[in-house]
Formats: C-alpha cells, structure tokens, sequence
C-alpha cells in the first residue's frame, strides 16, 4: 500500500516545485520578465498555494536564490572533499568548478537577480545576505581544502576567491561568445598559475 503523503511533505514539496520553476523562468526569460503568474503555471500549482508559500515575486526570488546559492555552496564543498581525500586532484577539482560555473543553473540565474539588483535598493538589501553567507561557505572550503604556498605573498583564501571571480567573468563572456579553445586556453592558464600558489591538503593532513 502507497503511503499517503503528511501535510508537511505536500507543502515542502509544493515550495520546491516553486523554487525550481522560479529558477527556470530566472533562466529562460530573465527577472524582468518573471512573475508569480508564470512561476505557477511553471510549477504546475495553483496561484493559492504559491501565494500561501510565498506571497509576492521577491519572496520567491529570495528563497530561491538562497537555494541556489546554499547548493552551489555544498556542492563546492563536496567537489573539494574528494579533493582532501585525493579521489580528485588540483587539476581535476578546477575542471570540475568551471564546469559547474557555465553549466549549472545557479550562476545565470544568479545573474539575472545581481544585474537587477544593481538598480532595486529593496532587492540589494535582501540579496546582500545571502551572499555574504555564500562567500563565508566558500572561505570555510577553501580554509580546509587548500594551502598557500606562500601565504605573505598570496593566500589561498584570495587565490581561491580569484578564480570564482574569474570564472564567473569567463561565463559571462560565455554567454556571446561560443568558443571552446578560447576558454580551454584560459583555463588551463588559471591551472598553471593557481598552482605556484596554492597547494591542496593531503590526504593525511
């Protein structure tokens, strides 16, 4: 016999269905052009139960951006667990990040709200948080995961902080220009430069 479902499983449910889709239209037509109407339709719920969740747009787009931002977090966290574990090396661990970079909804969606957000003060202030709380989980990573080779000269926590700045800057470009060498040949200059600076925590460290 199936189990029915308890309230609370239907509504935690019913928001990720509202998360998501306001993730996919954050994507697919941009902040502008979201709106609650649309994320329902999207989520497949009625316009009741989004408003029960979440009353208005901003709602929607806070709770979904501290998702998407708490997920990325973890998964970066994950990505440099197997690193301190050695199932991955350095070489590995930033192909995997770029990856996760141009490929994974976060980021464009991200985008979308930051670019908003530079002209709605209410926006700013909801967002500013957020990724203040995401950039303390990366500094956490980064702390455990790598070691400066140097760290007069270069920290790890700036050299890691460099490169998710630089990746976001070359997925942004992304966006116009299709060019896989021309990103192949960035990348593997952040390898070879983040190499001289940072080392990763072994195994037994």
């Amino acid at each position: 016999m199936t189990r029915r479902r308890t309230q609370d499983e239907r509504s935690a449910e019913t928001r990720r269905l509202l998360l998501d889709a306001t993730v996919r239209s954050l994507m697919e037509v941009g902040y502008a052009n979201t709106s609650t109407a649309g994320i329902a339709r999207r989520a497949g719920v009625s316009r009741g139960a989004q408003t029960h969740h979440y009353p208005g747009k901003m709602d929607l787009i806070v709770a979904a951006t501290a998702e998407m931002f708490a997920n990325f977090a973890d998964g970066m966290e994950r990505l440099a667990a197997d690193l301190r574990a050695g199932r991955i090396d350095l070489d590995g661990f930033f192909e995997a990040a770029w990856d996760n970079v141009l490929h994974g909804d976060w980021f464009y969606s991200s985008l979308e709200i930051i670019v908003a957000a530079r002209g709605d003060e209410e926006l700013r202030g909801h967002l500013a948080p957020l990724i203040l709380d995401l950039h303390a989980k990366f500094e956490t990573t980064w702390s455990r995961s790598f070691v400066a080779t140097a760290p007069e000269v270069v920290s790890a926590r700036v050299a890691m902080n460099l490169v998710m700045n630089v990746f976001r800057g070359m997925a942004v470009q992304a966006v116009l220009r299709r060019d896989e060498r021309y990103f192949r040949e960035m990348l593997e200059a952040v390898k070879a430069v983040l190499a001289v600076h940072v080392r990763p925590v072994t195994p037994d460290a």
